[in-house]
């Protein structure tokens, strides 16, 4: 069972979103969903701290006493993970937004076409977090969550993985072999021998560097631009 928060202070906001969200369950049965509606942001924020965490969190920007980005700190900052789809009438905050790793961003008025692709996203990352590889690493045997993996790079005879919290675990593979773990997952590109990438963390690709939405960056090969940057495109296209 998916559980679904939507915040937003506009009551019609609310309710129109609240609509699309039951028309998304109509048209998807076999996707076992719970909504829950909050007028307020502390209302939201007390019932997170009394209540489990939610898996989807619809969450409007612009609220009294409080930015929607800024509730989103809060809930990374009680380690609360959810996957956050922004509304909002403004592209102002989009930077900050997905800086706190947000899912999507949406623009109001957003069709139901583009709701649909944003929740159709989330699901999917949602799914992904049922992914992951179990290593022996230098701390003992380590399981991976590949939505946590970022990037892997090899440091002398080790593999170097680093992850979404920010943790390093060493491997005594070669990048090959890690590889091989991770070769059927679409999300993965093997750039030379040195970097393996996890496709989804990557917010700028140039022929000099990648940047990741952690803040991390690595050096682009530059033999290998051409042929990644259309890999990175298809991907990113049929996400």
């Amino acid at each position: 069972m998916i559980n679904i928060a939507i915040c937003d202070d506009e009551l019609q906001e609310l309710n129109r979103s609240n609509s699309l969200l039951k028309q998304y369950i109509y048209e998807h049965p076999q996707v076992q969903i719970n909504t829950y509606s909050f007028s307020a942001p502390l209302e939201f924020l007390a019932y997170v701290e009394a209540n489990n965490k939610f898996d989807v969190l619809l969450l409007d920007v612009y609220m009294p006493g409080i930015l929607g980005t800024d509730m989103a700190r809060e809930l990374r900052d009680m380690g609360d993970n959810c996957q956050i789809i922004f509304l909002t009438t403004s592209r102002d905050h989009a930077v900050d937004a997905f800086s706190l790793n947000a899912a999507h961003y949406l623009v109001k008025p957003y069709s139901e076409k583009e709701f649909f692709t944003a929740l159709n996203k989330v699901l999917d990352n949602l799914a992904k977090k049922e992914d992951y590889i179990t290593v022996k690493s230098t701390e003992g045997i380590s399981r991976i969550e590949l939505n946590e993996l970022v990037y892997s790079e090899t440091d002398n005879h080790f593999q170097r993985l680093n992850l979404s919290d920010g943790r390093t675990i060493y491997v005594r593979k070669s990048s090959t072999e890690i590889f091989e773990l991770l070769d059927k997952y679409p999300r993965f590109y093997k750039c030379g021998s040195t970097y393996i990438i996890n496709m989804d963390y990557i917010i700028e690709l140039t022929s000099k560097w990648i940047f990741f939405s952690t803040g991390a960056k690595i050096t682009m090969l530059s033999r290998k631009y051409t042929e990644f940057k259309k890999l990175y495109m298809d991907y990113s296209c049929n996400c």
